[in-house]
Parts: C-alpha cells; sequence; structure tokens
C-alpha cells in the first residue's frame, strides 16, 4: 500500500508537488569555497555572504546568555520584548516610519517565510488569493499555498499591444491598471482576491517603488479592501548604481503618508535579518502590524514558528548597537555595489542583456535566451523585455522554458547555479536572477563558467 493513503489529503496534495528546496541541495552539500574549489558557485539562491565574517564577529564579541528570559516560556510566542523594541527603533530610524512605531505592534517568527505562511493564514480562507507583480521572488509560490492554501496570483504587466516592459512595474498608472485587470481575472475564475503583496525593493528586478507607485497601490487597497502587504526585506541593500546614479532610493510605505489613501489597519510590513544582516540562518523574520486582530490572530499560530529566544536577543543586540550599525550598513551597501559592477562589466564585455536602473537587493534579472548567442549586441533598450527576444517571435514559451532549463542543467554541471526566470514567473523566457553578493573570487569563477555553459550551448 502506498505510504501516502495514510496522509492527509492536504498532506498528498504537498507530496504530489515538486519540493521547494530539491534543486538545490545537492549543489549546496557541495558548495564552492576556498578549500573545495571544485564545489558548486550557487548564484541562484538569495544570500549575501559579504558579511558574514563581521556579523560573526560582532555576534562572538557582544553574545550572552540570560536564563531567567531566554531559558523560559518568556513573555510567550509574539517575539522577544528585547527584539521588538529594538525592531520598533531600527523602523522609525531607518525607514523613516511615520507616526508611532511601537513593540507591540510587531510580531517575530522563524523567518519571513513563517511570516507569509501566517499572514496567508490569517488573512486568507482556502482558496481565497492574493495579487503580486510578476515576475515575483520565487518562494512565494512556496510560502503561500503549502500549509495556509492561498492562492498566488500573478499580476501581469503585459501592454494591450502584446509588449513588455518591465519599468512598468514601478509606473503608478500602470499598476493600477494592470491591478484592476487583474483583480477582475481573479472574480472570473471565482477567486476571492484578499491582499497585494509586493517586495520592495523588488525581488528579482533589484529595483524600488517610487513613492507615487506605493500610494497607488494603497488606493488600490484601500478602493477594494484589500491588504496591503510590502515585503521588505532588502530596505537597507540599496547601493550606488553608478550607471544610474539618481536610480530611486528605496521608501517604506511607513515612511508615506497615507493616511487619506488608506486605513491604517490594512498596511503591514514583513521584515526579516536574512538580507540586510547577511543571515539567512537565524531564521528570523518580523511582522508590522497596526491591526490589533491581524495581530491577536498571528500570535495565536506563531507558537509553532516560535525562534529562540537566544537567537532573538542576539539580532536585538546587532540591532541595540548604534556605533556598529552605523559602519555596517554602509560597508555592505559599498561591497554589494562594488560586486554590482563586477557583475555588469562581465555583462557587458560579453554582451549580455540584463536589466538596467535597480540599485537594490542581492540579485541581477539577466538574459541568457539560448537564441541569442553571448557575442551579439543587446537591444539598446534592454529593460525591455520584449526587445531581447524580438528576432524568436514565432517560438513559443514552452519550448524557450525547454531552453531556459537546458541552460541551468548545463550550468549546473559546469559548477554554477542561477535562477531560471520561470520559476519566478517571469512572463517571457530567457530570463535569469543571478545573485552578486558572493566571495568576489567566487563570484568570478561562477562567471566564468556561466559563459562556458552559454557558450557550449551556442557552438
Amino acid at each position: 500500500m502506498n505510504d501516502s493513503s495514510f496522509l492527509s489529503s492536504r498532506a498528498v496534495e504537498n507530496v504530489r508537488n515538486p519540493d521547494h528546496w530539491a534543486p538545490l541541495v545537492q549543489a549546496l552539500s557541495n558548495s564552492w569555497s576556498e578549500a573545495n574549489t571544485e564545489g558548486t558557485v550557487i548564484l541562484g539562491l538569495a544570500e549575501n555572504t559579504l558579511m558574514h565574517r563581521e556579523i560573526a564577529d560582532h555576534i562572538k564579541a557582544h553574545f550572552e546568555i540570560d536564563t531567567h528570559s531566554q531559558f523560559t516560556y518568556g513573555h510567550g510566542p509574539q517575539g522577544s520584548p528585547r527584539l521588538r523594541k529594538a525592531l520598533a527603533t531600527f523602523f522609525k530610524e531607518n525607514f523613516h516610519a511615520l507616526g508611532e512605531v511601537t513593540a507591540e505592534q510587531l510580531v517575530i517568527a522563524s523567518g519571513v517565510s513563517a511570516v507569509i505562511d501566517h499572514v496567508t493564514w490569517c488573512i486568507c480562507d482556502e482558496g481565497e488569493g492574493i495579487l503580486f507583480p510578476a515576475p515575483l521572488y520565487t518562494g512565494f509560490t512556496n510560502d503561500l499555498p503549502t500549509r495556509s492554501r492561498g492562492k498566488l496570483l500573478p499580476v501581469s504587466f503585459r501592454r494591450e499591444d502584446g509588449t513588455l516592459d518591465l519599468d512598468d512595474i514601478f509606473d503608478a498608472t500602470a499598476n493600477t491598471r494592470c491591478m484592476e485587470r487583474a483583480l477582475v481575472q481573479a472574480k472570473r475564475n471565482g477567486v476571492k482576491v484578499k491582499a497585494v503583496m509586493i517586495t520592495n525593493p523588488h525581488n528579482p528586478l533589484g529595483k524600488c517603488y517610487p513613492p507615487d507607485t506605493i500610494k497607488a497601490i494603497a488606493a488600490f487597497c484601500e478602493k477594494h479592501s484589500l491588504h496591503y502587504l510590502s515585503d521588505e526585506i532588502y530596505a537597507n541593500s540599496v547601493f550606488v548604481n553608478h550607471q544610474y546614479p539618481k536610480a530611486t532610493s528605496f521608501h517604506s510605505v511607513l515612511s508615506i503618508d497615507l493616511n487619506e489613501v488608506i486605513r491604517p489597519n490594512l498596511v503591514h510590513v514583513l521584515y526579516g535579518a536574512a538580507k540586510d544582516f547577511c543571515a539567512n540562518g537565524l531564521r528570523l523574520g518580523a511582522l508590522h502590524t497596526r491591526s490589533t486582530a491581524l495581530k491577536h490572530a498571528m500570535t495565536t499560530i506563531t507558537t509553532f514558528s516560535w525562534p529562540s529566544y537566544v537567537i532573538q536577543d542576539t539580532w536585538a543586540r546587532i540591532l541595540e548597537d548604534e556605533k556598529f550599525l552605523q559602519w555596517y550598513l554602509p560597508e555592505n551597501q559599498k561591497r554589494l555595489a562594488t560586486n554590482y559592477r563586477t557583475l555588469i562589466k562581465f555583462l557587458d564585455e560579453n554582451s549580455i542583456s540584463y536589466f538596467r536602473g535597480g540599485n537594490a537587493g542581492i540579485f541581477l534579472w539577466v538574459y541568457l535566451g539560448q537564441r541569442t548567442a553571448p557575442s551579439e549586441k543587446p537591444d539598446s533598450a534592454v529593460q525591455k523585455s520584449h526587445g531581447a527576444q524580438s528576432d524568436v517571435a514565432s517560438v513559443t514559451l514552452e519550448a524557450e522554458q525547454s531552453d531556459d532549463l537546458l541552460l541551468a542543467g548545463t550550468c549546473l554541471k559546469n559548477g554554477v547555479t542561477i535562477g531560471r526566470g520561470s520559476r519566478f514567473l517571469s512572463e517571457e523566457a530567457g530570463w535569469f536572477r543571478i545573485t552578486f553578493s558572493a566571495d568576489e573570487v567566487a563570484l568570478r569563477t561562477g562567471l566564468d563558467r556561466i559563459r562556458r555553459s552559454v557558450i557550449e550551448l551556442s557552438s
């Protein structure tokens, strides 16, 4: 008898679905290092290793144990009082939040993925959905449906004439038009929409939303009584792009006056330690909300994602150390800018197209379509994704995605992982997300392996 017959129907559904982590497990077990130069360079996972040593040194230098608050149930599963207080101050000062930000408005969980799952459970009944601008962070395809059974509803930004300009995602008018269209389509499909969720800075495009667009999204949410979820996990990973020094800087939804636009209890911010603090493995995420009802609902289930108080207070000590933050955050941004330049120099030298104008995050949206050889010059308006594929209009998306799968597999064979665009629900094939926040030697090694892989398939 099949083992699945002893499981619940929802567990059986999860067994049938592909493992979200499966493609990376083998690579992670043999990752590149200076001691293992034959290992796989991981450029397909959103990890920032550039400040690992500095974060580790701070933790070791300031580590302490308080048995009374850390070895007991303490103040319950809503989070360490110390961490929530430190985050409230951090949001006020670094996110330039308007209005009061208090520890009581924060709930802590074991990573932002857990926060997303919990929020979905709290605001969506099974089968109800959340709108996401596409392309979108690949983890959402796992975080929403796996346990909470929410529906991920990608918002298309394809224009009426069939073209696709990725900059429309950051345009207030285009955003409203596309959100309205997606809402109508969801209703036609019998799906009730409960929220809009954006990543700001955007993942995978690495660009920040302008204030006018944030207001437009808020107005759309208020008009339709939807929650506005802003995932701001890369808020402090914003750097100077020497190609576009006037690129839009980061504006938190908390920093914008929305009093006449949307009810405060519909606006929620997600944040975590993973990206800005180079600590994916700490598994710490936070929700800021001014909705008492949502906070109480979240607290009922954070029992199941309750991080150790030892780990929570470890992050709190970093956030409380103003002198360290004044050095650390700019230094991290400086190193990100350096690696970004390394990546785009490689792409330009090999005439590979990429999404331009970004200045945030730890990755770049790159076009590696196998029907365009790396020696060819990219389209002059490379940020317009349809321009990069104008010569293959007759080729089906399915065939092109097969090419992408082949390239990703060839890269893996040659010792480097990259993020295939279809996993980010890209509307056009040929696009990949490449993470550049690796050690410089690892990054250059990985880029050389990507180049060899593209040439291998183009020859």
